[in-house]
């Protein structure tokens, strides 16, 4: 195995520290970056520094970006303006009411299903009650008045539910009839074409 004492390639070929030296000790500082401007202090010294960068276009971008800034002010401030358009949207949109989008019909269907549920048991009770006979039937019954009001809406919603099935039931019949006397009349037409 031979052992490599120094690289020469990749990341580990360092600069001479000679060399950066020499360059401050003469005089000329290095360039500053076109877009250093957190170190300036006014706008011509953001000026000069870019066009001494040099570029024709680095010129004609500063000197448009100053020449708009002399204009209007406001013209970057980029911030200001998203926070504005933030503050408008949560003013649209209330934060208080931020609820599931189909979480109400849901609960009404959970409601009916349990309306259905109670009416089918209050069925069987019945049933069990009628085979039964006479047995209990010198034994008194307590019924409280908040179960009576239960049974009366729970019959108010099963009555609404049954409407609705009519309705439902009178809107399919006139589709399945108009359907019909559609293909009647075509057959009518076709047959009254052909003579």
């Amino acid at each position: 195995m031979r052992k490599s004492t120094s690289l020469k390639h990749g990341l580990n070929v360092r600069k001479p520290v000679a060399a950066t030296s020499n360059a401050k000790s003469d005089g000329h500082s290095a360039p500053k970056s076109v877009f250093a401007f957190d170190e300036l202090e006014t706008a011509a010294e953001a000026h000069q520094t870019i066009t001494h960068a040099g570029g024709s276009e680095a010129q004609k971008s500063a000197k448009l970006a100053l020449d708009l800034e002399s204009t209007d002010p406001s013209v970057f401030a980029y911030d200001e303006v998203y926070d504005k358009i933030n503050l408008a949207r949560t003013r649209l949109k209330p934060s208080n009411d931020l609820k599931p989008r189909y979480m109400e019909k849901l609960l009404e269907t959970a409601k009916t299903r349990q309306v259905q549920n109670e009416v089918v048991k209050e069925r069987l009770l019945a049933k069990q009650r009628e085979r039964e006979g006479d047995l209990f039937a010198d034994k008194e019954t307590i019924v409280t008045e908040s179960y009576r009001e239960h049974k009366e809406q729970r019959q108010k919603m099963v009555d609404e539910e049954e409407a609705r099935e009519k309705e439902e039931e009178k809107g399919r019949g006139r589709l399945d009839t108009g359907f019909y006397r559609g293909l009647l009349d075509r057959m009518d037409r076709d047959d009254v074409s052909k003579v």
